[in-house]
């Protein structure tokens, strides 16, 4: 990778926190997307030699810190989804976005139900029935993203 792709790289994770952190009503709390893991699994995608565990630990840390949840629940999260991304990569890039857009609902459940754990197991206990929400939306926008980035990293090569 060049220079200006890992800049853009480092880019693309800055907006992810930032639109991550875009401030809305409380009741649409749940409809946020998780855009810091959508472009953490593009990338895992699209550079899945240079996407490795070093990048879950200050990831999930300052997502923890961002979020104000226990810290390490979002790295755990994160782990479980590059395990998952790491078995199964070559298979996921050649499915198309729709078909990725089911995938990335499965990882962001699996995501959203690892940290629900950690919130169940230190007794900060929200509502179960909105959980799956935030993966909805994910998998929703996940095409957008997808070309977005994808159209962007090319032109960057």
């Amino acid at each position: 990778m060049s220079a200006r792709a890992y800049i853009f790289l480092i880019f693309t994770f800055c907006g992810g926190f930032i639109l991550q952190y875009f401030p809305l009503v409380d009741f649409m709390d749940w409809f946020v997307p998780e855009w810091v893991l959508m472009i953490f699994i593009f990338w895992q995608l699209q550079a899945p030699k240079l996407i490795n565990f070093w990048w879950v630990w200050p990831l999930g840390m300052l997502l923890d810190v961002q979020h104000g949840i226990q810290l390490g629940s979002s790295v755990v999260g994160f782990a479980v989804v590059l395990y998952v991304l790491q078995l199964m990569y070559q298979r996921l890039k050649i499915f198309n976005v729709a078909q990725q857009a089911g995938v990335v609902f499965l990882l962001l459940c699996c995501y959203q139900l690892v940290v629900y754990w950690a919130m169940v197991a230190t007794g900060d206990i929200h509502k179960p029935l909105s959980l799956w929400l935030p993966a909805l939306v994910s998998a929703m926008v996940w095409p957008w993203l997808y070309l977005l980035l994808a159209s962007s990293y090319q032109r960057l090569r």
